[in-house]
């Protein structure tokens, strides 16, 4: 049995919504499933993100690892299958999953992320990895294109946003969205899901993938550690490590730091604000 963390329970129970609160009502006897399933032996406190509990475990051979168990939506529907095509390579390593019930054994990392290095080591990490991990996406990935049509009908509609703002966004979804690319695109690669290893020094965790084009996904790396005066910078940095098409880059970080806007709120509100705002064309 596994303690399920406080904060994580309530936060969840807070949504009020019915899947996610059957989920955790039923995280313990998932996690008894699949301890015994992979003679796992629990070895230290559960963590939490946002939508998953990850439990430090040990495999029958003492080897440690982690068991995450994961609420199923949209976003997290491939991470198992980016990780098996990574294969290690630059992100931390699957040793076992079940699709169906959102649950994965993952190799263990070391508990320091890429928001301890200073922030232009950081980028550079975080863009070499960018593009080390750019591959083909299988077919059954959802894509950009499916995704800029659904904001191209949102947006409009979005309250509290300046027209001009949700003009363009609409425009660069109805021009780029179509012909966006296939590649598989990690948009949730920010500097706390990049973690120190031991046998390479930064690996990424908890990906969010669709297939698209390789300049979408750079909004994150922008609004994790907010420099106001250095959006430009930091984004002319990515696009130079990623050898990416600036002005397309350019394009789906604003569209990107709309979105945010639009449906977000507190801090994330305000620096997609800020982002969109710098990034908008004059």
């Amino acid at each position: 049995m596994i303690r399920i963390p406080k904060d994580f329970t309530d936060t969840v129970l807070s949504w009020g919504d019915d899947d996610a609160t059957r989920w955790l009502l039923g995280l313990p006897e998932l996690a008894a499933e699949y301890l015994d399933r992979w003679d796992l032996t629990p070895d230290g406190a559960p963590l939490n993100g946002f939508c998953s509990v990850v439990q430090p475990v040990r495999l029958p051979d003492g080897r440690p690892a982690m068991l995450k168990l994961g609420l199923l939506h949209e976003e997290s529907e491939h991470e198992w299958l980016a990780l098996s095509l990574w294969d290690g390579d630059g992100a931390v390593r699957l040793l076992a999953h079940d699709a169906d019930d959102g649950v994965l054994l993952l190799e263990r990392l070391r508990p320091e992320c890429l928001t301890s290095q200073p922030i232009e080591q950081a980028l550079v990490i975080a863009g070499t990895l960018r593009k080390r991990l750019r591959r083909p996406a299988p077919h059954r990935m959802r894509t950009l294109r499916a995704s800029a049509a659904r904001w191209a009908e949102k947006l409009p509609r979005a309250e509290g946003l300046p027209r001009r703002i949700i003009d363009e966004a609409v425009d660069h979804c109805r021009t780029l969205g179509p012909v966006a690319l296939d590649e598989m695109v990690n948009e949730d690669q920010h500097f706390d899901n990049i973690l120190a290893g031991d046998r390479e020094p930064w690996l990424v965790i908890d990906p969010k993938v669709l297939a698209g084009d390789p300049e979408f996904g750079l909004a994150t790396l922008l609004w994790n550690r907010f420099e106001p005066d250095r959006v430009e910078h930091r984004l002319a940095t990515l696009v130079e490590i990623e050898e990416l098409d600036a002005a397309k880059a350019r394009a789906w970080t604003f569209v990107s730091a709309v979105v945010n806007w639009a449906d977000a709120d507190g801090w994330v509100n305000d620096t997609c604000q800020a982002i969109a705002t710098t990034l908008a064309a004059h």
